[in-house]
């Protein structure tokens, strides 16, 4: 390649990482969803992942919808945005083609509300049905959902995650935002704390191993101690394994911008403190599990700082491989089992079997 189209792909990479934390903002703290390329464009782009920087050449992020058709009371999405709209799947079908002959091993389907995909395609097709297809592509290692609103977790979603034999990961983020059924109507968010814990418990016992987690809002206008501890109730007995706490931020041009009962920002701290303890147990308690368990796990290619090989099991668990003397270029991009053996604190590590 030459040297002035490296200098461009870069200067892409950069402003695709700058644009994550700039369309977060427009909501209250987050965007349900980091686009793959510009606004109001589809595409598949590699390095804009925040966990697995640029230059990593494992992993890609594919968007298949933009725009969202819900109307939550703190989000200005839609108004920027629009409404739900889906690429054709022969046009994600020949990405993900092209994205596997360019060598990557993972492809993540990403968008506003990725579960909306095809609704507003003629003929409808479901994300079941894309997702079917795509997984029969040649030479794909898997696929990966980004955050799907809880009433896209279909029964046939939930049958293909549990009969795909790994094609696609096991993990789903699946955003809660409450606890409280009273924050969640003034949110206006189209479900319940029951309809939310029908879907995760149904992915708990028929995906096995599957990793969960959560987008939550702390500090929403009128939230009282009482809401806030049935959030955290809830969470606490729920079979979530990891959070995503997000302190409430008004966006102009809300109607949750003008809602009275704005919660002192020192509550709002502390409450946000809370939940990211909550979360950091839950993560602790999910990855103990799997000690002495192999999972497969996609090898980076990162050495982590301890001198271990990085890599990401199926089910979301960032871990470090002992490579015991083998040479790291020859292991990374590569699928393979890894059986986990030490968790401590935030860190997990692994040993690879069978690996040459």
């Amino acid at each position: 390649m030459l040297r002035g189209e490296r200098t461009r792909r870069s200067a892409r990479r950069a402003r695709q990482l700058e644009e994550v934390p700039a369309l977060a903002a427009l909501a209250f703290g987050f965007d349900p969803a980091p686009p793959a390329n510009d606004l109001g464009r589809f595409g598949a782009t590699e390095g804009c992942d925040p966990d697995f920087g640029p230059g990593d050449r494992t992993r890609a992020l594919l968007k298949v919808q933009d725009g969202c058709d819900l109307r939550c009371s703190y989000c200005v999405i839609p108004s920027v945005r629009g409404n739900s709209r889906s690429e054709a799947p022969e046009i994600v079908l020949a990405r993900i083609g092209r994205l596997v002959e360019a060598g990557f091993r993972e492809i993540v389907f990403t968008g506003v509300n990725t579960g909306d995909y095809g609704r507003d395609l003629d003929p409808p097709l479901s994300l079941s049905k894309l997702l079917k297809r795509a997984i029969e592509i040649e030479g794909l290692g898997r696929l990966r959902l980004n955050s799907l609103e809880p009433k896209t977790v279909t029964a046939e979603l939930v049958e293909l995650l549990a009969g795909c034999s790994g094609r696609i990961a096991p993990h789903l983020q699946i955003p809660l935002q409450s606890g409280c059924d009273a924050v969640l109507a003034r949110m206006r968010r189209p479900y319940r704390t029951a309809d939310y814990a029908r879907v995760v418990d149904t992915l708990r016992r028929d995906v096995p191993g599957i990793a969960l987690g959560a987008d939550v809002i702390v500090g929403f206008p009128g939230e009282t101690d009482d809401e806030f501890e049935a959030t955290r109730r809830f969470i606490e007995s729920s079979p979530l394994n990891y959070l995503h706490v997000f302190s409430y931020s008004p966006r102009p041009g809300t109607s949750a911008a003008s809602f009275p009962g704005h919660v002192d920002a020192t509550i709002v701290k502390g409450r946000s403190a809370r939940l990211r303890r909550l979360g950091e147990d839950l993560s602790l308690r999910f990855r103990h599990s799997f000690v002495g368990k192999v999972r497969t796990a996609l090898t980076l290619r990162q050495i982590r700082s301890d001198g271990r090989l990085r890599a990401l099991t199926d089910n979301f668990i960032d871990l470090g491989c002992d490579l015991e003397g083998r040479d790291p270029t020859r292991l990374m991009n590569r699928l393979l089992d890894v059986g986990i053996t030490d968790v401590a604190g935030s860190s997990t590590v692994g040993t690879l079997v069978g690996a040459a």
